[in-house]
């Protein structure tokens, strides 16, 4: 799976694409656009994968995107006769004009959106009012509300997703295509060579270039992927622990076990338990 370019094509004279989103899965691709995105999950829970970075999402999630950054949203359990709902902003940074930014009230805004060098992560917020303000009917009240909500943002916790940014980087596609596979392929072996030919890059250059600008290992980003995706299915399934490991890309049982323990620093039969779920 290759990050695809995504081309956001909002209503005629209409500068801001609002979405509510209900659908059995979350069905997009690993994906980027020169847009920013406001994603807010309002039901679901599943993986969501925004650049190098692979973390749990659930209902009351809030992230803000920053343009070209490939990311995808993954429910990793369909319920048959539920629906993942989440509310999409999609906007250019030209909706605010030069003339707009260079406004003494609108240098804090300027400068939030700007430090959004990858994602920001909000802290858990009642939100939704806001988010359900914007209107389909009469889209010239949305800018309004979109300055409105930036601005709220701007003064809430917030977590900067920093490693992503070479994915914006002109030249770095190669490593979209890496991620794309990992995505894929992340249950199988997978081989340094493979990889290294993605990205046409000799193993040993590889390598070091994918620590330099992720900040870390191949073996650690497979790793990181594997364990995340366990801790998913830990948390939304009652899989015996076994089929949890096998479906993560683990084929040893008692190095999952380690290696699980080691990163949470609890077992999975602990980590279940401590979610609510028994085995």
């Amino acid at each position: 799976m290759k990050a695809v370019f995504e081309k956001i094509s909002p209503e005629s004279k209409q500068s801001i694409v609002y979405r509510k989103i209900a659908l059995p899965n979350f069905d997009a691709p690993y994906h980027f656009h020169p847009e920013y995105e406001l994603t807010y999950i309002v039901k679901g829970e599943g993986l969501r994968y925004i650049g190098t970075r692979i973390e749990h999402f659930e209902a009351g999630d809030l992230v803000l995107i920053a343009p070209n950054v490939p990311h995808c949203w993954i429910n990793q359990e369909v319920v048959e006769g539920e629906n993942v709902q989440a509310i999409v902003i999609q906007f250019h940074s030209e909706v605010f004009s030069r003339s707009i930014f260079q406004l003494p009230e609108f240098e804090n805004l300027k400068a939030f959106l700007e430090e959004a060098k990858s994602c920001f992560v909000f802290e858990r917020h009642s939100l939704i009012a806001q988010l359900e303000s914007f209107d389909t009917i009469k889209p010239s009240v949305n800018f309004i509300r979109l300055v409105e909500l930036l601005t709220t943002l701007r003064t809430i916790e917030k977590e900067s997703v920093l490693q992503s940014s070479l994915l914006q980087a002109k030249g770095h596609e190669r490593f979209q295509d890496v991620f794309s596979y990992i995505i894929e392929h992340f249950r199988e072996p997978i081989n340094l060579q493979t990889v290294s030919d993605i990205a046409k890059l000799s193993p040993t250059s590889f390598c070091r270039y994918f620590k330099k600008y992720t900040g870390k290992t191949f073996t650690q980003i497979i790793l990181e992927y594997r364990l995340e995706t366990a801790a998913q299915l830990l948390i939304s399934s009652q899989k015996r622990i076994s089929e949890v490991a096998f479906e993560s890309g683990f084929e040893d049982i008692p190095y999952f076990n380690r290696t699980f323990k080691k990163w949470k620093s609890i077992s999975p039969k602990a980590f279940r338990k401590a979610h609510n779920f028994s085995i």
